[in-house]
């Protein structure tokens, strides 16, 4: 019995043992086979983390280098400043357009590059961050090598009962404190009988249940915020958090990639329309740039801005102010002047405001986060998803394209390292599942993650793009503000803070340099130079000079004494050639006298002289011929001098085919025409008499004519024509239905320029037109109803500028034999023709000469 007992005690002793030996060798390979897996799946969280940094990355990388070349190409439509460099400038209210529309792509590329800056920079340091402090590669410490690993002489610190357990009996109560136990969650398929008879439940070796304390005891690190968990992977949950500090960035650098483009393309073809109408004349092409450009920026709105997200689509409104400001810019560029087309363009000009600020307050309702309760995109392949909690603006949701971690393991997906976390914080196998998932809607995860919002709760990029686009609201209305403003001081003494729309800008801040070598007339800084530019035909007192109101001694010491005795010593030999006259200064040919008319050379005039008595102490200088009623008295044109006297010449006989016809004068005095300075221009109508001084004063002598020899005057209105002090040129005056047309010769200047009055007190002489002729007119004059100006030049001829084509014909042919006489003012005939008056000079005195006829 005892020999049995013995053999049964050993073979017990040596069957348990060798179990020992058995689960000691698969509790180490369980140890680091769970450790293998582990830091492999914690690699393939590293390259999550990086895959999902890189699109953001990426992406701002991409943003900031076009946004960088695009501004390149608006600083090469910004640098000149205005549009059209060698012609007149538009409006004031055409140049706001575009210039508005240059600062907000200038706002928007630069909160491009910033924001994607910002954004990129946050998620290469989150990245960074979670990669060195977070996801870890799992290595076990020596301690935790050390007890994973049992020596088997640790059997000999069993207790008795597994030493000598004797196999296939039953070896638990059917207590309740037996019911769960160690193994229970492993769910083997298990025969009831053999249940019975198998270790599990609380009949597991004393090591098992060591090792299982030691397992779930070991720490794992975790840095998840209060109330934050949800039921993916650990490192997704935190990376979802820590997005918040850029995806606002990464989302609002494309809604201001999308701005930057928009008001790029608003003032590109804003620029190309001014170039078109003031340099080129292309009306057709500008209107081709308004139609691709108002098209492109309609399909670029359908691209970026969803239609099912906005309630009322007022940012249709936008591209429309492009062919709404074409249309008035063609009002603006009018042949005539027209009071009532003008006040269409002014409400054009205010319907391209309005549809710009409706424009810009839609984009500040589109812009905005949407802070209803959206549902979360369905995650699928290839898709962008977000959580709800994050507030992007609703209308660009569908061209962000962001990328957070998903919530939930999909099927067949396991989380190695989470469980281990997970066991490390109690063994509860629960931890971290669907009742413990926090939305993200709660409060207390706003606090403790929602890093980059603001005190209302509103992120810090969407705050700079309102700021931007609210700037930019300010600026169209202190636009419209401004040209309501000149619209209210239109047509007074003072149209504007700086001058009427339509002066050139040579008129405004002239740049002139001194004549080159062999040209008579200043050259104007960069606008075509001596031949082509605009300071051609102007004389040199005209020009502003830089050094008016400085002394010679105050220029002369400006200029070094070494430099000073050089030029003086250089200029001394051809003094001395002057004072013996070997050399006159400035000698060159005289200038031929360039006529008015193409051709002279093969015309004859057929004029015949008025044989007459001027009264005594008479120098007559304007000319008006009379108008119907007086020319059937006889009356054929009217003579005065410069300072209110005149004289009536009257004839009977017919000038065609004579040489000379006999006149009778009647001589009076203007009373109330002294105090305006010389007269320089004359028109004589049913009203009465109508004259202008060089001061730019219209006078006016109502009646038939004089009474007594005295005629009486008054100034009509108060606006004068802008002319210069000491005006030496010529003006041409005419009256018709209430109104008042001005045709004006600048001195040395072959330009005619034309000026229109309303004839209301309030209003100003505004200018109607501009034309170039061949040289440079001795006198104007208008025909009847002021339907043509009559152009003389220095041979006495006497050219007709039709004013509705701007095309030239003959009046008066030149007058051969005559280059002695100084041909001084024209008018046209009633019955035909034109009247010439010449001075001649006879003994040193100058006799005026009256000629008629062509």
């Amino acid at each position: 019995g005892a020999a049995t007992a013995g053999g049964v005690g050993v073979g017990l002793f040596g069957y348990n043992r060798g179990n020992y030996s058995m689960d000691q060798k698969l509790h180490w390979s369980r140890f680091t086979a769970s450790y293998a897996y582990s830091m492999a799946q914690t690699g393939q969280y590293k390259q999550d983390i990086a895959e999902l940094t890189a699109i953001s990355v990426n992406r701002m990388a991409v943003y900031a280098d076009i946004a960088g070349m695009t501004a390149t190409i608006l600083t090469a439509i910004f640098c000149p400043g205005r549009v059209g460099l060698h012609t007149p400038p538009p409006p004031g209210w055409f140049m706001g357009l575009m210039m508005v529309n240059v600062g907000g792509a200038y706002i928007w590329l630069a909160m491009t590059m910033w924001l994607a800056m910002h954004a990129k920079l946050k998620a290469s340091s989150a990245t960074c961050h979670m990669s060195t402090r977070f996801v870890r590669t799992p290595v076990p410490s020596q301690y935790m090598l050390d007890r994973a690993r049992k020596f088997l002489s640790s059997w000999e610190e069993q207790p008795l009962q597994e030493v000598l357990r004797i196999p296939f009996f039953r070896h638990q109560s059917r207590s309740k404190n037996n019911e769960g136990g160690f193994n229970e969650h492993e769910d083997m398929p298990i025969d009831p009988d053999a249940q019975r008879r198998t270790r599990h439940g609380h009949d597991v070796p004393a090591w098992y249940r060591k090792e299982k304390a030691i397992d779930d005891g070991e720490p794992f690190e975790s840095m998840m915020p209060l109330a934050a968990q949800g039921t993916a992977p650990e490192h997704f949950e935190v990376y979802r958090e820590i997005q918040n500090e850029w995806w606002p960035y990464d989302t609002y650098a494309r809604v201001s990639i999308f701005l930057a483009f928009m008001h790029l393309t608003f003032c590109w073809v804003y620029q190309h329309i001014g170039h078109m109408f003031c340099e080129t004349r292309a009306i057709t092409g500008a209107g081709c740039i308004v139609i691709c450009v108002t098209v492109l920026q309609q399909m670029i709105l359908t691209l970026d801005v969803s239609p099912s997200a906005v309630d009322i689509p007022l940012q249709r409104l936008g591209p429309l102010a492009i062919p709404v400001s074409w249309f008035a810019m063609l009002i603006e560029y009018q042949p005539y002047y027209d009071p009532g087309t003008a006040v269409i363009g002014y409400l054009l000009v205010y319907v391209a405001y309005a549809f710009h600020i409706i424009f810009t307050i839609q984009l500040l309702r589109i812009c905005a986060p949407d802070y209803s309760s959206a549902p979360e995109m369905a995650e699928v392949p290839a898709g962008s998803w977000w959580p709800n909690a994050w507030r992007l603006p609703k209308a660009f949701q569908h061209a962000t394209f962001l990328v957070a971690p998903p919530r939930h393991l999909q099927a067949g997906e396991n989380d190695l390292v989470g469980e281990m976390r997970k066991a490390s914080e109690g063994g509860n196998p629960n931890f971290g599942g669907k009742e413990r998932l926090t939305m993200d809607v709660s409060e207390g995860k706003r606090r403790d993650v929602h890093k980059a919002l603001g005190k209302q709760g509103e992120s810090p990029a969407w705050f700079n793009v309102r700021t931007g686009l609210l700037g930019l609201l300010f600026a169209w209305i202190y636009l419209t503000f401004g040209f309501t403003i000149e619209i209210v001081n239109a047509h007074t003494s003072h149209p504007s803070m700086l001058n009427a729309f339509g002066l050139p800008n040579n008129l405004r801040d002239p740049r002139y340099r001194p004549p080159k070598v062999g040209h008579a007339h200043p050259t104007e800084v960069g606008t075509g130079g001596a031949v082509h530019g605009p300071a051609v035909g102007m004389s040199s007192h005209a020009v502003e000079r830089r050094l008016d109101g400085r002394s010679t001694s105050d220029i002369l010491s400006d200029v070094p004494r070494d430099d000073l005795a050089e030029r003086l010593r250089d200029i001394l030999p051809l003094l001395k050639q002057v004072a013996l006259g070997k050399r006159q200064i400035g000698s060159h040919a005289m200038p031929e006298v360039v006529s008015m008319l193409p051709q002279v050379e093969a015309m004859k005039s057929s004029a015949a002289r008025v044989a007459m008595q001027w009264p005594a102490l008479f120098e007559p200088r304007l000319l008006a011929c009379g108008h119907a009623a007086a020319h059937e008295e006889g009356k054929v044109v009217m003579a005065l001098s410069k300072h209110g006297r005149g004289t009536i010449i009257s004839t009977i006989a017919s000038h065609v085919g004579a040489q000379e016809i006999p006149a009778q004068t009647q001589s009076f005095s203007l009373e109330g025409a002294s105090g305006y300075g010389p007269l320089l221009a004359a028109a004589w109508d049913e009203l009465g008499l109508l004259l202008a001084a060089n001061t730019g004063a219209i006078i006016e002598c109502p009646g038939a004519g004089p009474s007594e020899g005295i005629w009486s005057c008054r100034e009509s209105f108060a606006a004068r024509l802008p002319l210069e002090a000491q005006f030496q040129g010529t003006v041409a005056l005419s009256r018709h239905a209430g109104k008042f047309r001005a045709a004006v010769t600048f001195p040395g200047e072959a330009t005619v320029t034309v000026y229109d009055h309303s004839g209301d007190d309030g209003d100003s002489w505004l200018p109607a037109g501009e034309v170039r002729t061949r040289t440079d007119a001795t006198s104007t004059s208008f025909s009847d109803l002021a339907r043509e100006i009559l152009l003389s030049s220095a041979d006495g001829a006497v050219a007709r500028l039709h004013m509705g084509t701007g095309s030239m014909s003959t009046a008066a042919a030149p007058m051969h034999g005559y280059s002695d006489h100084s041909w001084q003012a024209t008018c046209g005939l009633h019955s035909g023709g034109v009247a010439r008056l010449a001075l001649s000079q006879e003994s040193g005195v100058r006799v005026p000469e009256l000629f008629l006829g062509a």
